[in-house]
């Protein structure tokens, strides 16, 4: 499979180029969305996050209760976490079908048809 030759036209040429910058910008972004998903941030607990998070506004006298203010931006966090992950997975499938795609497109064009004798 031969994507530039001097016998294809300048169009396929094009898309060929095209495509090949397409295939590889997919590639890129399904590798990164891989390593993401296997190499997660480090979590907070909710103890490491009440010290270096909750210390802000324990301290200000316009918080009520600054006990459930913590638990409750914890459990924000955490639910943010969730949504990370989900549109992690999201992308790298989306970038998945997009190497899918454009790669069969590119070795379609540019497949050697085959001449039958009769």
């Amino acid at each position: 499979m031969i994507l530039f030759s001097k016998d294809k036209e300048i169009i396929f040429k094009i898309t060929n180029a095209i495509l090949l910058i397409w295939l590889i910008a997919a590639m890129v972004i399904a590798t990164n969305s891989l390593i993401k998903m296997v190499v997660n941030e480090p979590v907070y607990t909710y103890q490491e996050y009440e010290v270096d998070e909750c210390r802000y506004f324990k301290n200000e006298p316009s918080t009520e209760n600054p006990d459930e203010e913590c638990e409750y931006r914890y459990a924000s966090y955490k639910n943010n976490l969730k949504r990370e992950d989900y549109y992690e997975k999201i992308t790298l499938y989306t970038s998945i079908a997009n190497v899918i795609i454009v790669g069969g497109t590119l070795f379609f064009i540019n497949r050697k048809k085959e001449i039958t004798k009769k």
